[in-house]
């Protein structure tokens, strides 16, 4: 098997890995909340202040159940952050000149779909 090829087959074995666990997780409604009730400033032991953000799913069933707790696990900041560079290095790259714009479009397309669902997404963008 050639290099490149054995990279794709190690980038489809990751998002088929990613796939499994974001469908393990609870789907919705995920909530974020302002405040955490009953921690106070004085009383936080995890350093959060009182009127820290968090994400609810305790009102959905498995509520933080091991599908959910390995999902929220899988995108923690660091990979996030590491996923952000790798599209940002994506967008920045130059093709190879006027001969490869239509791909590198198309590429930027399909990068952009997952925020579909954004006010500022245009429909002319979809892929």
């Amino acid at each position: 098997m050639s290099a490149t090829a054995d990279l794709v087959a190690f980038l489809r074995a990751r998002l088929d890995e990613d796939e499994r666990i974001a469908q393990a997780a609870c789907p919705a409604p995920w909530i974020r909340h302002e405040h955490v009730a009953g921690v106070h400033a004085d009383d936080a032991t995890d350093g959060r202040p009182y009127g820290s953000a968090v994400a609810d799913c305790r009102r959905v069933p498995d509520g933080y159940g091991v599908g959910n707790a390995e999902h929220i696990v899988r995108h923690a900041p660091a990979r996030v952050l590491a996923e952000l560079e790798a599209k940002r290095r994506m967008i920045d790259d130059t093709w190879g000149g006027p001969d490869h714009e239509d791909m590198w479009l198309h590429h930027m397309q399909l990068l952009a779909l997952p925020y579909a669902g954004h006010p500022d997404y245009r429909e002319e963008w979809r892929p």
